[in-house]
């Protein structure tokens, strides 16, 4: 093929504000070039160029390299991401059997944002199982670049094992969520008596 195309997501988590944020990034590539087109600054493009650095005995393989680096770049940041998540469910798990009602309006509220974060990062990166997965038989299939093979193989297993955490998460935010309602009607109940 002449030329190669993509489109997906980089994300990161602002532990501060609790929002996902998240940004398209499209790519081509060419025999001798690689272009990439961004909206905005979601991906840090100077750590993908570093990352580019890092890995000179790859370069001498061209573009192909450069489309595996950007993808690495991005796969790191969604590991960096879920857990951020991962981190913000153990708080909400720490404070989900306190006594206290505002407890159980906080649990609610958080359980609610994070919902909704694991909601965005699971539409950025579950098509990126897709992604990689087309490109790495695009760019190693017939024998194009059979050294990069396993740097592409292990780029795929990093993705899977992104998307398997998260829905690891989703699972434990809603059980996070149902114990929650369940406790809710206990304290309930109680007052009642």
């Amino acid at each position: 093929s002449t030329h190669l195309f993509m489109t997906t997501y980089a994300i990161s988590h602002d532990t501060a504000t609790g929002e996902v944020r998240t940004g398209r990034v499209s790519a081509f590539s060419t025999k001798r070039g690689f272009v990439t087109v961004r909206l905005d600054d979601a991906l840090d493009i100077d750590a993908v160029v570093r990352r580019w650095d890092d890995n000179e005995d790859l370069i001498k393989y061209g573009p192909r390299t450069l489309v595996h680096g950007l993808l690495d770049e991005l796969v790191d940041r969604y590991f960096e991401t879920v857990e951020s998540l991962d981190d913000e469910i153990e708080k909400i798990e720490d404070i989900l059997f306190d006594e206290d009602a505002k407890a159980a309006r906080a649990v609610s509220q958080q359980t609610f944002k994070l919902r909704r974060s694991l909601v965005e990062v699971r539409r950025a990166i579950l098509p990126m199982r897709e992604v990689v997965n087309t490109i790495m038989r695009r760019v190693t299939g017939d024998d194009h670049a059979p050294e990069l093979v396993p740097y592409y193989e292990d780029l795929y297993d990093h993705v899977l094992r992104a998307a398997e955490w998260t829905e690891s998460l989703r699972d434990m935010i809603t059980s996070i969520f149902e114990t929650n309602m369940s406790l809710s009607d206990t304290r309930m109940n109680m007052i009642m008596k």
